[in-house]
């Protein structure tokens, strides 16, 4: 029932995923908050490149936990000696490592060629750790950058809080048992290659609003920190429907 009422993924027209960013050296492209309050003061021209970085593990159901942390986002090609020589001083420090590194662009301090770093910057994603505890995936409208542990799904065709819904999910937290791996120590090993194929229906327009307002209710409440459990059941209640499942089948 669950394959049959939905679309694959990796076979919905303009939902992708991608991973996080692999520096080669984290300790040098990502920074705190005090780091770059001093890397702007020195110049505000460097805010055009340090971008806002969550990792895995601070990613909840829903939402996410703010963890102060900021990636130099040097690009492939960008002139950082010349261009942003406080940030070139920074990296200056690590340059024995970055020099050695497999990842890197045109310059040592230059991130490796990736033709989907403006996806991290939509105005809205679904972002999740490889590993986590809980079956958890959140929605951001904040541009946050991940490092290579996480993971994000972005769209042009179904709305990103639909989605979210249909993720997030006691559904597709139960067929997750059938197509993917637990790790050793019982997290969730939510790998891209396994997120793809998971099945989500395309239901109608009013019932994609009705879910996407509801997820908008549970940020909110979220937001509020006042307890979402009863929307929660709703959001499942409405998913199970459109899996032609009734809600004690799962």
């Amino acid at each position: 029932k669950i394959e049959n009422a939905g679309q694959r993924i990796v076979d919905l027209k303009g939902v992708l995923v991608f991973r996080g960013i692999t520096t080669g050296f984290n300790k040098a492209f990502i920074i705190n908050k005090e780091k770059k309050n001093e890397l702007i003061l020195a110049d505000l021209n460097n805010d055009q490149i340090i971008k806002p970085l969550l990792q895995g593990r601070n990613i909840k159901k829903w939402t996410y936990n703010n963890n102060g942390e900021f990636i130099l986002q040097t690009g492939f090609d960008i002139n950082i000696q010349d261009n942003f020589p406080h940030i070139y001083n920074h990296l200056n420090i690590f340059h024995d490592k970055l020099v050695r590194r497999d990842d890197q662009g045109r310059s040592w301090w230059n991130l490796r060629p990736c033709r989907y770093y403006h996806e991290f910057e939509r105005s809205e994603k679904i972002i999740w750790g490889l590993t986590a505890d809980k079956w958890a995936f959140a929605y951001d409208d904040k541009q946050h950058y991940l490092p290579s542990n996480g993971y994000i799904l972005t769209s042009v065709s179904l709305p990103i809080k639909y989605i979210l819904a249909i993720l997030n999910s006691k559904v597709l937290k139960y067929y997750f048992g059938f197509i993917g791996v637990m790790t050793a120590g019982g997290a969730f090993n939510l790998k891209h290659t396994t997120i793809l194929l998971l099945p989500i229906p395309v239901a109608n327009n009013l019932i994609i609003e009705i879910l996407s307002r509801k997820v908008t209710d549970i940020l909110n409440l979220q937001t509020q920190n006042q307890d979402i459990s009863t929307v929660e059941n709703e959001v499942d209640k409405i998913v199970f429907k459109l899996y032609n499942l009734s809600y004690q089948e799962v």
